[in-house]
């Protein structure tokens, strides 16, 4: 039977956790599977509300709320490893936001194992405060590497 048009499905398979460290490690020094990529830095993404967000956020995470993904989730497109972080551990919005990311096509999604929660036990600090515009927060188109 021929089928056409089919995604492949997006499962909790799919989902890569990280552990703080190697979030960390990524987010600032990003894997790259080629001599020719130049790599470009990651982002922090805070699924949660707004007013969840201002109370206690990772330094210079991007608040995209769940609710507003299927609108906003092209601003996320130039940055290198994105890392989704949700309150705490097995946190289900952390989990469908990566996989909704994936399903909108974007590459080097990770998921912090454990979420704000370990980011605390593992001594970070947290920010708080409104989350500066989007549009603000955007980094530069990619440029290949020109010889």
């Amino acid at each position: 039977m021929l089928v056409v048009g089919c995604k492949p499905q997006i499962s909790d398979k799919d989902i890569v956790k990280l552990d703080v460290a190697q979030a960390k490690e990524y987010r600032l020094n990003p894997p790259t599977s080629s001599i020719f990529d130049s790599p470009v830095g990651g982002v922090w993404i805070d699924p949660r509300r707004e007013t969840d967000y201002v109370l206690g956020h990772i330094p210079g995470a991007v608040n995209i709320p769940f609710a507003n993904v299927s609108s906003d989730w092209f601003y996320l497109e130039n940055y290198g490893p994105k890392i989704v972080y949700g309150n705490g551990y097995n946190d289900p919005l952390a989990d469908a936001m990566s996989k909704t990311l994936m399903e909108y096509g974007l590459k080097d999604i990770y998921t912090l194992r454990g979420g704000l929660e370990a980011w605390v036990e593992a001594g970070q600090e947290l920010a708080k405060g409104a989350p500066p515009s989007l549009e603000d927060q955007k980094p530069p188109r990619r440029r290949p590497i020109r010889h």
